[in-house]
């Protein structure tokens, strides 16, 4: 080995050495030699000899080429025979190649050992070792073709040993080994020189290699760089590369233990030198190493060479990044790579691969420390190549602490040393896996327990992956199953332990997996993630086309404490070949199932969870034509802390945890997954948790995909989760010293598609509604809403505006929906479901526990499908919560009565129902901690209800009721309580219910119109609290006669006592039997009755008593101390109460009272003082209600009966009065003294106290007079209401009668006046008196009524001689009011005083207050009444006492008076009639009517009535009529339609006269004063009065010819003219044209008059008219007489200056055709609402129109005030009436005349079909166009039924 000054010197050298080899030696001849063309050319310095140890030797003519020579030679011989020659060619160019031909090469020779080699070509610099200290170098360059030429250069070296341990070594491999045995005397050195081609390397490998003595390391050296290697220690599979040809390797053997062993062999040099470096030492951080061009293509027709080398201890690592040549042209073979390749070569071990096409991410990893890497590519296809970063890593041992077992299907079995048992201290080994770059390794440990360690420090597991470094943190510690999965080929596991704790250590299975054939399309999908979270897409740019004809595989990596979650946001996998196309994911377990999926198709976002720390994607797409795309976001997510965990897949399936029973682990994991278009429904049957602190004892449900998640500690409720998608994650968490238990069934159910209105709720109120949605996104799907609330509620479902799909025909107890849109409603805990459709204003839905699905199914276009809905959770109750579903059932609390108790039953019905709860029992309390809680769930209403009550009810105000109960802390000896639920029907027209539960409220119907629904009804229900009962009052209704058709109907809800009414003309009241009632107001039609009501409550007191019969008595005994007594009878009715009750003389007003109310007016009376007889009271209504209140001993006797009431009118009036002895007037009929109304009943009630009674004195009395019958046209009826159950005490009054009284017997009179629409008159004035009721006494204070009787002192009715002292006694006697009273005092024997004082008798009568008193002695003396009532008051002192007295008395009948008064009339009109008319007048009457006019008028009386006895001439019973001033007069009996009478004189007589025997209804006249005009000529004639008369020319004479009279007549300009025809008589028409006439002007034409005309009547329109009178010269008649009338313009039809209405039609405005069709507008569809209009028919002159209305439905009411059809005659003004509803058989209607108008009217609430007829015209051929009209059509009585809005 030289130093460097050797080296400098060697330079120098070899420089002088050139100068001087090229100049021409001093006597050097040249040798002639002859080459192939017989030319020798021997060149300068050819054939020398050098004999220095150092020098050059070069061609010659170098630089110049050399050619066309032969055998040059240059000898070397170095005078030391110790040394030898290394030569080296720093440039060689030579004709040739690896073979010489004899024309061109260079010779190497070691002349002495002869050995030699020959070489030509071009070559890389190289070296030539000589064995001697000889050599010679031979060139022949026979061809001129190639630049011929070579410079070398050559130095000495020592000699190698002589020995049997150093050898040259030519050939192109050999072997060499040390241990050759060899004996030699030199110092034991040993040299191995390689020489190769030079255009080769020399690869030398080691297998064995040991110098143990570091002093003499073995040396490889390569002879032309100088590059060496000194190694010591042992060392097997190494190699050296050499630089160039030609390696020396000595090493020394001094040491026995030395061995050398290696193997050597040439390496071809690579021709593109750029790119084959041989790299010795790699940094440390690795060396890049790419393919030329990279990333470009790199180019054709490559041979690239790379030789790695690193330390004998060392192996090179190869990391590739990217890999991507040309394909082998045999898929999925290695060895088939022939176009474009890498070889990469482990020259010690002789390990090759050969990769081509395109790979994933791998590493190759030597065996030893030398790689060469070959790239060799063609010509045909470029790619981009590769990239790698090769690394040197330290050579690893032989592990002596880890066990590797291959199993049958080429997998290993990795455990540490001693597994099971404890593993070695200070351990420490390495286990290196490496397989083929397309495959990948996983480890799954299946246990673990290494000591555990903070950052495991102590013993540890530890697995690197060549490519990308650890796979993973240390492990140590404990551990669940887990998987290692690395990322490429290679990995190296590293175990290490120390000496303090050993554990069982690890298992593991490890398995090879080939990767996915990596394509352009996958090459960024095939990836090993490791990150704790992030984003996984395909295409992993959005931009680049899907994956096709490719697989992906992505494998999730996280610590072996942890797992993956997996979150799909979007995911599509064509359907097309979907069994080729697909996503799979699963787990990396090795042993045990496997948690694996398959997924295809467009699914909804979903979740996977892994149930290990790794998971894979695996993509496959083989297809062109499909595309999988999808998004997913994962996170790393710890495992359960125990390793407790579950897997469920299956589609249902029950959790039960812990899940062996006694489970040990405090943490626990369960997923449940299905499919990814389904949900997972949990429901839980137990949670219970002691010490629920949920900190340490709780279970969590969390829906992978949204992340929602609840936690629940103990509860001992069922209820129910459900995700939002496909998967589940519930951890248990609690401690093992507390008791848990969870217990759980799980299903799945489908995941609606459309986002727009699927909804999944868990606030716990919230707002849904289908008007938030497009209809367009809902139709054709099913839409469905999840609302999940925490598992202690349920849910509350309130749903108002609710239209979808069909309405309901009618109320049913269930719903039933045949058509395609309804709402279903699920509670997905139990599955109780309910399909709604039709029209609710509001209903609810309760669910059984926390979750329910609502389903909106719209499968077709909707035309207005809609609902509206609240939420709310609402809190169940512990151990009793219950659902009611059923229409019938019972609800109790809990028995025995319990403290401390919670229970709640939810009533459900459909919604076009209600809830009524009846409690027949009820004792809660004390209320301060006991109660029932009542809430409708709807309106949210809410009432509690504490205490003890009777009978009560309680009706929801929509379809569900909760009745919650809570008790106390304290023990009560209560019952609880008991209901009855029913379900009841709601209308169908949700406007028509009502409900009411304030204090006092008005009710109303509300103002609507039901459309097309027949038996319409409304529903009002009247609530109050339990110790109260409703009192209803209706003050106005509409008045029904058929019940069938209408009414009214009051049910107590409690009892179910109802009644109906219909026939209703008074406000009336309706009392509960309970707390409250349902009000149903009915009808057949589509209008209902008018109602207007109001209602109060009533405290229920007492025990309740209930009467409903018309009349009847009970007995209230003093068993309870109260009493409340109900009577009720029908409407039209009101009661007379009668009660006798204990007297006592000490009123106790608090305990022993009765209070009587009547329940319409509220008027009410109380008693306390109980007066010793009967007390009375009238009621103003049908009901009254009687509280009464008695002490022990003393009991009530309650009579009472019915009285029909008087209709309502002003005239009915009640009066109370508790003054006595006051005298009060204003009693008096309507009008006095004027005439009172007809058809008046008037009732009056007179209340005083019930120690008091009433004396009325009719001052003047006149009525109608009786007739045959009695008092039957007009009356006054008195009733004493106070003994009416014991005899009738009423009197019917009537007639004329002088002062007249009534006095009660009791505290209550009832007058009813009733009079008929006959004859009227004065009525009457009265006083009334409220007098005290004197106490009964024996024999003293009575009251006589008979027509007869006895009166005496008590000293007589007892038989003693004499009266007592200190008397006071009443005696009163009443007759009839046409009877006075005689009375004959027989004995009368009073102490005499003058005046009578000590004693005396006073006797009164009442009505005309005559009265006398007297004492003495007055035997037989009589006293004579001038009415009917007499008073008879007998009063002794305390002094003397007498006989007293002893009478009789009796009643006699009194005449009445006169009937008949003359009357005489002088107004210009009037009218007179008949006494008592209409009645029947009386018998013996001569009454005289005078009528007096002025002069120059007459008078005309009109008899409208006239019925009169029949008789031969009028003898019995006449009128009798006649003019004053004439003698001759006219009489009239029997019957007249209409008789008329004109006086010849201004005045005139009317006398009726009627004898004693029979009668009739008499007369009804009017009479008027005329004017009178005689015209003789034809003068114009002017008429100013109000009303006169007018007649042709010479009336009753013919008039004559060629007249033209006129007749103009003016009244006031306020007033119109009515002409009535008397009589007419002109010339007949011929042929339809009148020759005489008479001209009027009438509606809006002129009409000429002619022909006979029997009394018609003609109405102006103006206040002015001109008539005139035209004659022709031909035929004359009899003319006419007219008389004229001014009446207001409100009495004519005709309208001054009309606007004219509308057309109904353009096209039908005006008909001119003989004949068509008619028809309301839109007919046959509604006719529109708001309308009135018009329709013309004009047909030809001298036609009348005949009308035909064929079918009619128009809206009907009363009068047709609301809608109708009116036909007019435009040309006679006649007219029909309105018309409407409908018709039984066609209607016809003749005109007079050619144009007829037809009017259509409706209103703006209801519409119909409307009507449809035809018409057509007929000729005139009468001769009398205007006939008299003829009568208005009578509609069907079924026309014009109605009903009140």
């Amino acid at each position: 080995m030289m130093g460097n000054s050797q080296l400098l010197s060697a330079v120098i050298f070899s420089v002088t050495f050139f100068v001087f080899a090229f100049a021409k030696p001093k006597g050097y001849d040249v040798e002639t030699r002859q080459n192939e063309d017989g030319v020798v050319i021997i060149p300068a310095n050819c054939d020398r000899q050098l004999e220095s140890e150092t020098g050059c030797i070069t061609s010659p003519n170098w630089p110049r080429k050399s050619v066309d020579f032969n055998e040059c030679q240059i000898r070397v011989k170095i005078p030391d025979p110790n040394k030898r020659i290394l030569l080296t060619f720093n440039n060689f160019t030579l004709e040739g190649t690896t073979s010489c031909d004899h024309g061109n090469y260079v010779e190497i020779r070691d002349t002495k050992t002869n050995r030699q080699n020959r070489y030509c070509g071009t070559s890389y610099p190289f070296t030539w070792l000589t064995d001697s200290n000889e050599l010679s170098v031979t060139m022949n360059a026979l061809s001129s073709k190639v630049f011929n030429r070579f410079n070398a250069t050559y130095i000495t070296l020592e000699k190698a040993p002589s020995n049997g341990c150093s050898f040259v070594l030519v050939n192109e491999i050999g072997r060499y080994s040390s241990s050759t045995e060899v004996h030699v005397k030199t110092p034991w050195s040993c040299e191995a020189v390689i020489l190769a081609h030079p255009n080769e390397r020399v690869l030398v490998s080691f297998k064995d290699l040991y110098i143990p003595n570091c002093d003499h390391k073995i040396e490889m050296r390569d002879l032309l760089t100088g590059r060496s290697k000194a190694v010591c220690g042992k060392h097997a599979f190494v190699s050296w590369t050499s630089d160039s040809n030609q390696v020396a390797i000595t090493f020394d053997r001094s040491d026995s233990r030395t061995s050398v062993l290696f193997e050597y062999e040439f390496l071809l040099r690579s021709r593109n030198e750029s790119c084959s470096p041989l790299v010795v030492g790699l940094p440390a951080d690795g060396l890049r190493l790419t393919s030329p061009l990279f990333p470009r293509p790199y180019p054709s027709n490559l041979d690239c060479q790379i030789i790695l080398h690193t330390d004998f201890n060392q192996v090179i690592s190869l990391n590739f990044s990217e890999f991507t040549l040309e394909p082998a042209t045999e898929t999925n073979k290695i060895d088939s790579c022939v176009n474009d390749y890498l070889q990469i070569r482990d020259i010690a071990t002789e390990r090759i691969s050969r990769l081509c096409g395109s790979y994933h991410n791998f590493s190759w990893t030597s065996h030893s420390n030398e790689v060469v890497l070959t790239l060799r590519t063609n010509h045909l296809l470029d790619y981009i190549g590769y990239s790698l970063i090769a690394k040197s890593l330290f050579r690893l041992s032989n592990p002596d602490c880890v066990t590797i077992t291959q199993t049958a299907d080429n997998g290993y079995v990795l455990t540490s040393l001693n597994y099971p048992d404890e593993y070695s201290m200070d351990a420490s080994c390495t286990v290196f896996f490496q397989e083929y770059p397309n495959r990948y390794i996983i480890f799954d440990f299946e246990d673990f327990d290494v000591e555990d360690s903070e950052d495991c420090t102590n013993d540890y597991l530890e697995l690197t992956s060549s490519t990308s470094g650890p796979l993973c943190a240390r492990l140590c510690g404990k551990k669940e199953p887990f998987s290692v999965t690395s990322d490429s080929n290679e990995v190296s596991i590293t175990f290490k332990t120390n000496s303090k704790i050993q554990k069982s250590g690890f298992k593991a299975y490890c398995s090879i997996v080939n990767r996915p054939p990596r394509t352009l399309e996958n090459t960024e999908c095939s990836t090993i993630l490791r990150e704790k979270s992030g984003r996984i897409q395909l295409p992993t740019n959005p931009d680049w086309p899907p994956i096709r004809g490719s697989d992906c595989l992505i494998v999730i990596h996280a610590e072996p404490d942890e797992r993956i979650r997996l979150n799909f946001i979007d995911f599509v996998v064509s359907d097309l070949d979907s069994d080729r196309d697909f996503v799979e994911l699963y787990d990396i377990s090795l042993s045990g199932k496997t948690n694996k999926a398959t997924y295809s198709g467009h699914l909804h976002p979903f979740s996977w969870t892994s149930f290990r720390n790794e998971l894979v994607i695996y993509v496959r797409d083989e297809n062109e034509i499909s595309s999988v795309s999808f998004i997913a976001d994962y996170e790393i997510l710890p495992r359960s802390e125990d390793g407790c965990e579950l897997l469920f897949t299956n589609p249902t399936g029950i959790i039960s945890w812990p899940f062996d029973g006694e489970s040990k682990a405090e943490h626990c994991t369960v997923i449940i997954r299905t499919d990814p278009d389904k949900r997972v429904l949990i429901t839980f049957k137990t949670v219970r948790m002691d010490m629920a602190d949920c900190s340490q004892h709780s279970m969590t449900i969390k829906d992978t995909t949204t992340k929602r998640q609840s936690q629940y500690c103990s509860t001992l409720w069922e209820f129910s989760w459900l995700s939002d998608s496909d998967e589940v994650e519930m951890e248990f968490t609690h401690q093992l010293t507390n008791f848990a238990q969870v217990q759980a069934m799980y299903g799945v159910i489908p995941r609606t598609r459309i986002a727009a209105f699927n909804q999944f709720l868990t606030a716990p109120e919230g707002i849904i509604s289908s008007l938030e949605h497009n209809r367009d996104e809902i139709i054709g799907k099913n839409c469905t809403i999840f609302i999940q609330v925490e598992p202690e509620n349920s849910v509350v479902v309130t749903l108002t505006d609710f239209l979808i799909g069909d309405e309901q025909a009618e109320n049913t107890a269930t719903i039933t929906c045949t058509g395609q849109q309804f709402l279903e409603i699920k509670d997905l805990t139990t599955g109780r479901t309910n399909v709604y459709c039709g029209e609710f204003d509001l209903f609810t839905w309760t669910s059984d526990f926390n979750l329910v699905a609502i389903t909106f199914h719209i499968t077709t276009y909707p035309t207005y499908n809609v609902f509206r809905a609240v939420y709310r959770s609402l809190q169940q109750i512990e151990g009793c919560d219950n659902r009611l579903t059923t229409p019938t059932g019972i609800i109790e609390s809990p028995q025995p009565y319990n403290p401390n108790t919670n229970c709640r039953n939810t009533v459900h019905s459909e919604p076009g129902n209600l809830v009524t709860l009846t409690f027949t029992n009820f004792e809660v309390q004390p209320c301060e901690t006991d109660h029932v809680k009542l809430i409708d769930l709807g309106t949210l209403r809410t009432e509690v209800f504490c205490g003890s009550f009777d009978l009560f009810s309680w009706t929801s105000d929509t379809n569900e009721v909760s009745v919650y109960f809570v008790s106390g802390p304290k023990y009560m000896r209560n019952t609880g309580f008991k209901t009855e639920y029913r379900h009841v029907q709601r209308p169908l027209v949700n406007e028509c219910y009502l409900r009411k539960h304030d204090t006092t409220e008005l009710v109303t119907l509300p103002d609507f119109t039901i459309k097309d629904v027949e038996n319409a009804e409304c529903i009002i229900y009247v609530y109050n609290t339990p110790d109260n009962r409703i009192q209803f009052t209706v003050e106005e209704f509409d008045e029904v006669f058929n019940c069938s058709d209408s009414g009214i109907e009051l049910t107590d809800v409690a009892t179910e006592r109802t009644n109906t009414y219909c026939t209703i003309s008074h406000s009336f009241s309706w009392t509960a039997d309970t707390n409250e009632i349902k009000i149903r107001v009915f009808a057949k039609k589509d209008k209902l009755p008018r109602m207007i009501a109001k209602w109060k409550s009533v405290p229920r007191i007492g025990e309740p008593v209930i009467s409903l019969e018309d009349s009847g008595h009970i007995k209230l005994t003093s068993t309870f101390p109260t009493y409340q007594y109900l009577i009720h009878v029908e409407p039209n009715y009101r009661l007379i109460i009668n009660y006798l009750h204990e007297h006592d003389a000490i009123q106790h007003c608090n305990i022993d009272s009765i209070k009587i109310t009547d329940s319409t007016t509220l008027r009410f009376f109380q008693d306390c003082t109980f007066f010793d007889g009967i007390m009375s009271w009238v009621s103003d209504s049908n009901e009254v209600i009687i509280d009464a209140k008695q002490i022990a001993g003393h009991d009530t006797v309650l009579y009472y009966t019915r009285v029909l009431k008087a209709p309502p009118s002003e005239c009915n009036k009640v009066i109370t009065s508790d003054t006595n002895l006051e005298t009060n007037s204003g009693l008096e009929t309507a009008n006095y003294p004027g005439m009172y109304p007809n058809e008046l009943v008037c009732d009056m009630i007179m209340q005083t106290t019930s120690d008091n009674r009433i004396q009325v004195v009719f001052k003047e009395f006149w009525l109608e007079i009786p007739n045959h019958m009695g008092c039957h046209n007009d009356y006054l009826n008195v009733s004493d209401t106070s003994v009416g159950f014991h005899y009738d005490h009423s009197e019917r009054i009537c007639g004329r009668l002088e002062p007249i009284s009534w006095t009660s017997e009791g505290n209550s009179l009832l007058l009813r006046l009733q009079t008929d629409k006959t004859i009227a008159r004065t009525g009457y004035i009265a006083t009334y008196t409220i007098l005290k009721r004197p106490q009964p006494a024996p024999h003293c204070n009575k009251t006589y009524l008979g027509p007869n009787g006895v009166i005496s002192s008590p000293n007589f009715a007892v038989g003693l001689p004499q009266y007592s002292n200190d008397l006071l006694c009443y005696y009163f006697i009443k007759g009839n009011v046409l009877e006075r009273i005689l009375v004959h005092f027989v004995i009368f024997d009073v102490e005499l005083q003058t005046p009578c004082q000590p004693d005396y008798v006073q006797i009164e009568d009442v009505a005309t207050r005559k009265t006398n008193i007297i004492c003495g002695e007055h035997p037989n003396y009589i006293w004579e009444s001038e009415s009917n009532e007499v008073n008879i008051t007998f009063i002794t002192d305390g002094s003397r006492t007498f006989r007293g007295f002893n009478a009789t008395y009796k009643m006699e009948h009194k005449q009445g008076i006169s009937y008949c008064d003359d009357e005489t009339l002088t107004d210009t009109t009037g009218t007179f009639h008949s006494p008592d008319f209409p009645a029947k007048y009386p018998n013996d009457l001569d009454c005289v009517y005078t009528i007096i006019a002025d002069p120059g008028h007459f008078i005309e009386v009109i008899f409208e009535f006239f019925e009169l006895e029949t008789s031969p001439h009028c003898t019995n019973d006449y009128v009798s009529l006649s003019s004053v001033g004439e003698g001759t007069s006219q009489r009239y009996c029997d019957k007249h339609n209409l008789l008329k009478w004109n006086s010849t004189t201004n005045s005139a007589t009317v006398t009726l006269h009627s004898d004693h025997v029979i009668t009739d209804n008499g007369f009804k006249a009017t009479y008027k004063i005329h004017q009178v005009f005689q015209a003789e000529t034809c003068s114009p004639v002017h008429l100013t009065t109000s009303s006169g008369m007018f007649q042709s020319p010479n009336y009753p004479s013919n008039y004559e010819n060629n007249l033209e009279c006129t007749y103009r007549i003016t009244v006031n300009p306020s007033r119109v003219i009515r002409i009535e025809f008397i009589e007419f008589e002109i010339e007949e028409p011929q042929s339809g044209f009148c020759a005489d006439y008479l001209q009027i002007p009438y509606a809006t034409q002129n009409l000429k008059l002619c022909g006979n005309l029997e009394k018609n009547v003609y109405i102006t329109d103006s206040n002015d008219v001109l008539l005139t009178l035209i004659t022709d010269g031909s035929n004359t008649l009899k003319g006419f007489k007219a008389m004229y009338t001014s009446v207001t313009m409100s009495d004519t039809p005709v309208t001054v200056a009309p606007t004219p209405l509308p057309f109904c039609s353009v096209e039908t405005s005006r008909l001119t055709g003989s004949y068509d069709i008619i028809h309301s507008l839109n007919f046959p569809a509604y006719y529109p609402n708001n309308v009135k209009c018009r329709t013309i028919i004009e047909t030809k002159k001298n036609t009348r129109i005949i009308i035909t209305i064929r079918f009619m439905d128009i809206e009907n009411y009363k009068l047709c005030d609301w809608d109708y059809l009116q036909i007019f005659d435009d040309v006679s003004g006649r007219s029909t009436e309105k018309l409407c509803g409908s018709l039984d058989a066609p209607f016809v209607w003749e005109s007079d005349g050619n144009l007829v108008t037809m009017i259509f009217k409706s209103d703006d609430i209801l519409a119909r079909t409307g009507y449809y007829g035809t018409y057509q015209s007929v000729e005139i051929v009468a001769p009398t166009p205007f006939k008299k009209p003829g009568s208005k059509p009578k509609p069907d009585k079924n026309s014009y039924i109605g009903f009140g809005r």
